[in-house]
């Protein structure tokens, strides 16, 4: 079960006074509306319990690969999250990453050391998951067939978490974030 994260605004990370507004906007929604979320912390912890058993998987993959490359995929450009990115770190219970908007976004990430990413799988945007260069396929279909269905079976069960857990905080954003973002604007009068 996918979700189409087109229908979250933008996250707009060349712009940092709005990034970082768009960012606290997200945090005190769900810290206003936390009451409402039991569904979509739930969703947040399986969604984190399927990256912490895909990780290893991708770990050995990538190291099979990556080293190898001429063509780093890693780049400041896809490391910088979407607004969903947000949504699903924040119901795993996550902190975000602290991210420099003022670095090349064409140059390496800056969260890529000389061992790969130094942020756990599941404090990263979500691309970095589920994008897989041809020879990162190559990789997995000339592997083992057990390691192939495993790898199948946990990336399809993480789009499903990911889609279950955005559709949930979905019905609940859509009902009340712009109530509570155009309250937050009026003045209050007595």
């Amino acid at each position: 079960m996918g979700f189409d994260t087109t229908r979250f605004p933008f996250l707009n990370f060349r712009d940092e006074a709005q990034f970082s507004r768009q960012i606290g906007e997200i945090k005190n929604f769900f810290k206003k509306n936390a009451h409402l979320f039991p569904e979509v912390f739930t969703h947040g912890h399986g969604l984190k319990e399927t990256f912490l058993e895909l990780d290893p998987l991708i770990d050995e993959l990538t190291a099979n690969v990556c080293p190898y490359c001429g063509n780093v995929c890693c780049a400041n450009r896809h490391g910088f999250p979407e607004y969903a990115d947000v949504i699903t770190m924040i119901a795993m219970g996550e902190e975000l990453p602290s991210y420099d908007l003022h670095v090349d976004e064409r140059a390496i990430c800056q969260f890529l050391a000389q061992n790969g990413c130094v942020l756990p799988r599941y404090r990263r945007p979500y691309r970095c998951t589920w994008y897989f260069c041809d020879p990162m396929l190559l990789e997995v279909d000339m592997g083992p067939i057990k390691r192939y269905r495993e790898f199948l079976r946990l990336v399809t069960q993480l789009g499903e978490r990911r889609g279950e857990l955005l559709h949930c905080f979905f019905k609940i954003y859509r009902e009340n974030f712009r109530k509570d973002a155009s309250s937050s604007q009026s003045p209050h009068t007595s």
